[in-house]
């Protein structure tokens, strides 16, 4: 299965533009899975909820239709993030766009800093859907920073998380390489490049999008700074088998009896109080 990683900059709400050359650049590497940023069909920065809803998009939209009609005529997968306007939203959503039609959306569990004012929490739960003999979870950008996400979607069989990002430091795409060697999974991170600065606050997005494999090994890395359309080989059953030696498997062996803390809330040391606001936070690590 070829793997491809889409690194892009979006203009910011050009949609249609946006669109039509992410069609371009899926179309300028041949792949089976083509996997894009997050809310790469609007751009990032939101000056209000408002904006959010007037830049996003319904499943049906004539930007998400372009890429539905892209996926069939490459005989792939496309995977992309967008702003998506739905009842209880709007979301922060990704979208796996099969060739034959089929959709399957998720909805982002954990929203970064200024995120929290425009969007809704997600309620998709983690998704893992079948294509070509891989079992594909998907992911968006902060969800990384909860390792329990990237273990929840290993659980649920993925052979290969696509997760689609929007990252301006560079510590995702160094800790995929623990979390691809924890769950012996492929982890393929694709991130946006370029620079937002509409409501005061510069952002430079860090690029370096990049594909792990169950091992660690870094089978592709992009640029930093610019664009790329970047593609892999992997065999989606090498992240099947999680013995590590002849008396250790990663999942065989967990206790879950022992991991109740996770499932009990925060600790009172966590400096949790429900008082703080989201435009209190620094935004240092998407």
């Amino acid at each position: 299965m070829r793997i491809a990683l889409v690194q892009f900059n979006p203009v910011f709400g050009r949609r249609d533009e946006n669109a039509s050359r992410l069609a371009g650049l899926c179309r300028s590497v041949p792949a089976d899975v083509y996997i894009m940023p997050e809310l790469a069909l609007s751009g990032y920065q939101f000056a209000s909820r408002e904006e959010c809803i007037a830049l996003g998009e319904s499943e049906d939209s004539p930007r998400i239709a372009l890429l539905q009609r892209t996926a069939a005529e490459l005989d792939a997968c496309i995977i992309f993030g967008f702003a998506e306007n739905a009842e209880g939203g709007p979301y922060n959503s990704a979208l796996a766009l099969l060739p034959d039609g089929q959709k399957v959306l998720y909805r982002k569990s954990h929203l970064f800093y200024r995120e929290t004012l425009h969007f809704e929490p997600g309620d998709t739960g983690f998704r893992v859907f079948p294509f070509r003999g891989a079992n594909i979870g998907i992911a968006i950008c902060f969800d990384w920073f909860f390792p329990e996400s990237f273990r929840t979607l290993a659980l649920m069989g993925a052979d290969l998380i696509a997760h689609c990002s929007n990252l301006v430091l560079p510590y995702c795409q160094q800790a995929d390489f623990a979390q691809a060697v924890q769950n012996h999974i492929f982890i393929a991170t694709a991130n946006r490049v370029g620079v937002e600065a509409r409501t005061g606050e510069a952002l430079r997005f860090a690029g370096g999008s990049v594909l792990v494999g169950p091992r660690g090994d870094y089978l592709l890395k992009a640029p930093e700074e610019s664009e790329a359309v970047l593609a892999a080989d992997i065999d989606p059953s090498a992240a099947r088998n999680k013995n590590i030696n002849e008396f250790n498997n990663i999942f065989a062996m967990r206790r879950p009896e022992l991991y109740a803390a996770l499932m009990n809330g925060l600790p009172a040391s966590s400096g949790e109080t429900g008082t703080e606001s989201p435009q209190s936070r620094a935004p240092s690590t998407p």
